[in-house]
């Protein structure tokens, strides 16, 4: 964990406190956040599990395991995974059923600033449909079509995110067939972490006095 995220994270976190903010959402082919703390690409998602956790993060689908014979986790039963989005690497997470979505937590319920992840579908174009939440109150969502890359970051908070994929653009319901891989998060750090990156600013400070 580089120092750097780690102060971007901070430094978010004091800022967004207890200050109105939006949803931004960032579509495209390549990374959306400068920086993360967290990380999951499902290369051990194994027994094809739903309800699955990697890296701090939280992994559900809604919908069903019917997913052309490879369950909630690809394990590269497609010959090539990019059939599903140029962003996928290896095992992804899928689902699909009327409405079904793929959500997206931290484990111990923390917020997180930016997120980020490679989008797929079951249909031939990727249309899809986004969802984000704070203390169960839905606080964005929102359409994008063609992009193998999403990202969202609220300087508020998100302790939620919520990822549909429909036929057609500009969708907010019907059958939906949602993939998703390579997920990139920026969390507000845990108290501990607090600790040590004040401790070292402490001491950073107090070598510079000394020096002086």
């Amino acid at each position: 964990m580089k120092l750097p995220t780690l102060v971007f994270g901070a430094l978010l976190a004091c800022c967004g406190t207890g200050a109105a903010a939006a949803v931004t959402a960032t579509t495209g082919n390549g990374s959306t956040i400068a920086g993360y703390n967290h990380a999951a690409n499902f290369d051990g998602n194994t027994a094809l599990s739903n309800n699955y956790a990697e890296d701090g993060l939280r992994f559900l689908a809604s919908g069903s395991s019917s997913n052309n014979g490879c369950g909630y986790a690809g394990v590269e039963c497609y010959d090539a995974p990019a059939e599903l989005s140029p962003g996928f690497d290896g095992n992804y997470l899928a689902t699909a059923g009327t409405n079904a979505y793929v959500s997206i937590q931290m484990v111990d319920g923390r917020a997180f600033q930016a997120i980020e992840f490679a989008v797929g579908s079951g249909y031939l174009n990727r249309h899809g449909y986004w969802t984000t939440y704070l203390d169960g109150v839905l606080t964005g969502s929102g359409n994008f079509s063609s992009a193998s890359v999403l990202g969202l970051s609220d300087a508020g908070g998100i302790d939620e995110v919520r990822f549909y994929a429909f036929a057609a653009a500009n969708r907010t319901s019907g059958f939906s067939a949602p993939a998703l891989d390579n997920v990139r998060v920026l969390a507000v750090p845990e108290p501990e972490t607090w600790a040590m990156v004040l401790g070292g600013l402490a001491l950073i400070g107090w070598r510079r006095k000394t020096r002086r």
